[in-house]
């Protein structure tokens, strides 16, 4: 123990005999050391962490599939109930979709995120109330109105009242009577923390139009704790065999949803985000490679340096262990103290990054530097310790004593140049590899931001209120008639519509329909997305009538009933045909007897987008809401002709006019819904843009300083050369030619690398391949010019030589 307490004294001398040098050190290391612990920051929040209930890793995500693996889709209830029923693998199986209420009876009214699930979603999970009890199962019955609160609306809105349990409150018109309210840490989604209310299916089970009946209605998620020792691939196996035997005995709804998958709550939860998020934290590894690599050639550079020292100090006893141990406590003092720096950098990047991230990450809100962040850190700085400092200790420890001393200290080391080659090489390879990620997600973000969206989104303004069925259910055409007269007279006001479902908000509605020229078994009926509108909608939102005419005042409920499809439903179902005049029955075979009427095809628009990231188009279809009056249009959008965001305060005032029990919400332009979505494609190209261009700029100081090491080395035999005649153009080629041997081998394995590795990125692309040779191609020449550059600095010293100086050199 005393001589290693004196190697770490010996350490600290050192660094304080060379600042400039532990400077660069340290700051290079806290660089990668806060990057991977300001990533895995997160990666420990998202992936690592179990849900937040009872047994996590006995929880899965049970889902329907449609057409055999093809396509996920959600379950209709009576699909549930008979998995319920006929499962022989878990313990629970619960339904749950979101939902919303309108809260009155309080200060003020409040629009509150809801969810609807089945009695036993509690004992599933786990989790207790803090106040009051969970659901019982009487309590799924048609007619039962009970609901938990969360923590947050019971302090909120009831001013944390002990007595809650058993009052009845109104939820958008109904009585409720709360029965319990939840932890403050309880969420359920996980990816749902904003959800305020949860109540049970018996909401949905009316006595008309019931989706309980619905066998075509598909909206419910499904969640199962599974039986002990029973494992997913056993569950998926179970599911798999129900579905099948419901698609044989309901042909004419289950045919095409004939199959179903289990997986892992947590990795149902997390989707895609689990690759970008393994990417990302592959990416900042490889920049902390980098910067070991570049601490290790300045090591051994530094060790030539100290050759004669090392010399002096085994001449005189010291073992090579001893050597080898000295050198690497000193690599760990220096490692430390840049994952200390790298600590603090952490601390302050985190928040930015989360920023960042927004809503995009389920549970990265959760991230923080804390103990095992912090654990992280500590072991990543250690191991950065050994990898950058092993081969220089070792190679210092192999000095032929005589041949030094003779030489003033001035040998070589044994380590070679070829191991700072192949240091640079790999440096090359690994910039060219992150450079060449960053470039594709940058050009496919590019492609995002400037894609066809079908609408034009500027000066639109969003939002949503709620006009419930126990006050609205006979006047809301009037309602909606007056309301929308008023707001298309507000100053500023250009045009305004009404919409059941918004796009850039990811909402979508699937319902079959019929075609009397060419019928199919109801089973196999084809579908497209249905989303019923307001007069002005298609004018609001600049969407083109390619072929026919727009919904108008005559469409009424007494007239002819009528549709209009996009560009896309008509390409899909009416090839080479004229759709207009067609004749179509929406919602056949999953609805009432019947389905809905015959309706007349009166005109094409163009496709919209319903997200950012949509990566096809798709077929839909478009009612008008005057022919639907108990339907209402919960989305408002209006086109203004000043800034959209200045109307807010406008809007609610009328609507509060209207009705003061309507609260407002949702309030935003339509380019803030769309930046929204493009938050996890921005955080991927952002971070993934920094470390790429941190990597780069190692990797051209890491070449810079090989090419300057070599120049020093070579400084006597280019002043002979020099001296012999030899022309300094001649010399600079020479230098730039060694470099460019470096930069074309890294370059060569790196464009490899990349075209092997980049199925990875694929499912972050959006309209670019991982193979885009132009982006190849720009990266290549990045990366080549950068090194030639940091080469000709060390080439033009060399070539700036005086030969008689070299020849004196020693």
């Amino acid at each position: 123990m005393g001589s290693l307490w004196k190697d770490l004294r010996q350490a600290i001398r050192q660094m304080r005999k060379s600042p400039g040098f532990t400077a660069v050190v340290v700051a290079t290391l806290a660089l990668g050391i806060g990057a991977n612990t300001t990533v895995f920051s997160v990666v420990d929040a998202v992936l690592l962490r179990p849900l937040p209930y009872m047994q996590p890793q006995r929880l899965v995500e049970a889902e329907s599939f449609f057409d055999k693996n093809v396509e996920p889709s959600n379950l209709s209830y009576p699909d549930f109930l008979d998995w319920r029923a006929q499962n022989s693998v878990f313990e629970h199986l619960v339904s749950y979709h979101d939902n919303s209420y309108t809260l009155t009876g309080v200060a003020r009214a409040v629009h509150v995120d809801a969810e609807v699930v089945s009695w036993d979603l509690l004992p599933m999970l786990g989790v207790n109330p803090e106040l009051g009890r969970g659901f019982t199962q009487d309590e799924e019955k048609r007619g039962t109105r009970v609901a938990l609160i969360s923590h947050g609306l019971w302090e909120a809105q009831f001013g944390a009242d002990k007595t809650i349990v058993g009052r009845t409150v109104s939820l958008s018109g109904e009585l409720f009577t709360v029965i319990g309210v939840m932890p403050a840490n309880f969420r359920f989604p996980v990816t749902a923390p904003k959800n305020g209310i949860w109540t049970t299916l018996a909401v949905d089970d009316t006595p008309t139009g019931s989706p309980m009946a619905n066998r075509g209605m598909h909206w419910l998620n499904a969640m199962g704790r599974l039986k002990p020792g029973v494992t997913v691939a056993q569950a998926d196996g179970d599911m798999k065999a129900i579905t099948a035997r419901l698609a044989k005995q309901y042909p004419n709804t289950n045919t095409t949803h004939n199959s179903a998958r289990v997986q892992s709550e947590l990795d149902a939860t997390l989707g895609d985000t689990k690759t970008l998020l393994v990417v990302i934290l592959g990416a900042v590894a490889l920049v902390l490679l980098i910067a070991c690599g570049n601490i290790g050639n300045l090591l051994l550079a530094r060790v030539r340096d100290r050759r004669r020292e090392i010399a002096m100090r085994t001449a005189l006893g010291a073992s090579r262990a001893r050597i080898v141990r000295q050198l690497l406590v000193e690599s760990m003092v220096l490692s430390a103290a840049g994952g200390a720096v790298g600590c603090a950098l952490a601390f302050l990047c985190t928040p930015a990054v989360l920023r960042l991230i927004g809503d995009s990450v389920p549970r990265a809100a959760d991230a923080g530097v804390d103990l095992p962040v912090l654990g992280f850190a500590l072991v990543v700085s250690l191991i950065a310790g050994v990898v950058f400092g092993l081969v220089p200790a070792m190679s210092a420890s192999k000095t032929d004593l005589v041949s030094t001393l003779k030489a003033g200290g001035t040998a070589d080391v044994s380590g070679r140049d070829w191991l700072r080659s192949a240091v640079i090489v790999g440096q090359v390879t690994v910039g060219i590899v992150l450079t060449a990620g960053a470039g594709l997600l940058i050009s496919s973000f590019v492609k995002l931001m400037h894609q066809d969206l079908g609408f034009q989104p500027d000066h639109l303004l969003t939002f949503r209120f709620e006009t419930p069925d126990t006050r609205y259910k006979e006047t809301r055409p009037q309602f909606y008639r007056e309301y929308f007269e008023r707001l298309r007279a507000l100053p500023g006001v250009k045009a305004a519509g009404g919409t059941l479902i918004l796009p850039m908000s990811e909402d979508s509605a699937d319902v079959s329909f019929e075609n009397p020229e060419h019928p199919m078994p109801q089973g196999l009926l084809p579908s497209a997305d249905i989303t019923l509108i307001s007069g002005d909608y298609f004018r609001t939102m600049e969407v083109p009538v390619l072929k026919g005419r727009d919904f108008n005042d005559a469409d009424t409920v007494d007239s002819p009933q009528v549709m209009i499809i996009n560009q896309a439903f008509a390409d899909k179902y009416f090839p080479n045909e004229e759709p207009l005049g067609k004749k179509l029955k929406p919602g056949a075979g999953g609805g009432k007897p019947g389905g809905l009427p015959m309706r007349e095809i009166v005109g094409v628009v163009g496709n919209i987008r319903h997200s950012m990231t949509q990566r096809r188009e798709r077929p839909g279809y478009f009612l008008p809401a005057s022919q639907l009056p108990s339907w209402c249009c919960l989305v408002s959008v209006v086109r203004t002709q000043v800034d959209a965001d200045s109307l807010e305060p406008t809007v609610r005032q009328l609507v509060t006019s209207l009705d003061k029990d309507i609260p407002v919400t949702d309030v935003r332009t339509m380019p803030e819904l769309m930046s929204l979505q493009l938050s996890q494609p921005r955080f991927a190209m952002v971070l993934l843009g920094a470390f790429a261009a941190l990597a780069l700029i190692l990797t051209v100081v890491g070449l810079y300083g090989v090419m300057t090491y070599s120049v020093s080395r070579r400084t006597r035999e280019i002043g002979v050369r020099l001296a012999l005649g030899a022309q300094r153009a001649v010399v600079l080629r020479m230098v730039l030619r060694e470099a460019a041997i470096l930069l074309a081998a890294g370059v060569a394995i790196g464009l490899a690398a990349s075209l092997a590795g980049g199925s990875a990125l694929k499912t972050m692309l959006y309209g670019t391949t991982s193979r885009d040779p132009l982006v190849l191609a720009a990266v290549c020449i990045l990366v080549t010019m950068a090194g030639l550059v940091s080469a000709f600095l060390p080439a033009m010293r060399a070539a700036g030589i005086e030969p008689m100086e070299a020849l004196r050199t020693d």
